[in-house]
């Protein structure tokens, strides 16, 4: 049994996405996919494909991301962000790092005890391991301080059973000038460790790649711009990136309310007309937020349909007032992949005050991801 919500995946602008991506690049400069979190929301076994035949490594979060795409049979180059260590000592690490190196994914090592671990599961499994060093330049999240990464970069190059194949850092903001002061902290580290020869340097992300070109070094990073959503309102140049996801759904039910009747928990709206009301068959527990409430619409027969009172986990009620020849199990187009509708993704992260990674992300398991065109 089919779920009720489709999110309709368009193949061809997750292909123009990649393919303008690309054309901003020096032919030697690389491009290492972000695939983390299903696709950002996208579905990973839907598009992996597409992606992995136009990148030249996936880039993952945790083990078990890393792991599923070596289950799906792809042998691309895949770079893992969390730490090595991402469990605590004992066997439990033992066995993860063992699978990974086994399986030839990058890790990112970001101390001496991390390195140490890697090469001791290298001997274990009779692989060499793999690894770049995280450099934090600013974020202050992850990664070597950059006054303690030239020790550690040279003790890794002399680490048994362990190959430094790169050097990255990950951009705080679109903001130039804090962006450049990182790039230039990552260079000087590079300068400081004895140069890039041999290592893949990279820093830049879909905002960076796109709008300040000195930073693609020899790999950029991609993520939001690969599924088509503009990376940052701050940004000079803008490609004309094309949205891949739609989501769409039935109308469960429709059915005629007085003039002061209120809706949905809390009685968050009272209708001042007598009304029509549809039944959506998506609420928070699939990932409309539910401070979209009384804020955003949803779109039947080509036209807007407010959304009325309080999302629910799995139901939302919007306004069919002004649609009245809308009936039970038409089609609602409840998110966009038309950048300028209302029910864009871009817009309902304007009016959820948070960005669009987060609308594609919470999409939820009960929503189907189909293949398009």
């Amino acid at each position: 049994m089919e779920s009720y919500l489709t999110a309709e995946i368009s193949a061809s602008a997750v292909t123009n996405n990649l393919t303008l991506l690309r054309g901003r690049l020096a032919p030697a400069t690389k491009l290492c996919a972000a695939v983390k979190a299903d696709c950002y929301g996208h579905g990973r076994q839907q598009i992996l494909g597409l992606i992995a035949g136009k990148a030249d490594c996936l880039a993952v979060a945790t083990p078990e991301e890393a792991v599923a795409i070596r289950r799906l049979g792809y042998e691309i180059p895949v770079l893992m962000f969390f730490s090595a260590c991402t469990y605590p000592d004992g066997a439990e690490l033992r066995d993860a790092l063992d699978e990974l190196v086994s399986k030839r994914i990058i890790l990112t090592v970001v101390n001496q005890r991390e390195a140490d671990r890697v090469s001791e599961s290298a001997g274990r499994v009779g692989r060499t391991a793999l690894v770049h060093l995280k450099v934090d330049t600013g974020m202050t999240r992850s990664g070597v301080l950059p006054d303690q990464a030239p020790p550690l970069i040279d003790n890794l190059r002399k680490l048994p059973g362990v190959k430094l194949e790169g050097i990255y850092t990950h951009f705080a903001t679109a903001d130039k000038a804090f962006t450049n002061r990182q790039l230039e902290i990552l260079l000087d580290v590079i300068g400081k460790s004895g140069g890039r020869a041999g290592l893949t340097i990279h820093a830049a992300n879909s905002a960076a790649a796109i709008d300040l070109p000195r930073s693609q070094l020899d790999m950029i990073r991609p993520g939001i711009a690969i599924y088509g959503y503009q990376p940052s309102d701050e940004m000079i140049t803008r490609l004309p990136l094309r949205p891949a996801l739609r989501l769409i759904g039935p109308l469960m039910q429709v059915k005629d309310v007085p003039a002061g009747s209120s809706t949905s928990y809390g009685l968050t709206y009272t209708f001042d007309r007598p009304s029509r009301i549809g039944l959506a068959p998506i609420g928070y527990g699939d990932g409309y937020l539910r401070c979209l409430s009384n804020k955003s619409a949803m779109r039947v027969r080509g036209r807007y349909a407010p959304v009325r009172g309080t999302i629910c986990m799995d139901q939302t009620v919007i306004d069919l007032t002004d649609i009245p020849q809308a009936s039970a199990g038409d089609e609602i187009e409840i998110i966009s992949n038309d950048p300028a509708a209302i029910n864009s993704v871009e817009n309902l992260a304007r009016l959820s005050g948070t960005i669009p990674y987060e609308i594609t992300c919470r999409l939820g398991s009960r929503v189907r991801r189909k293949l398009v065109d």
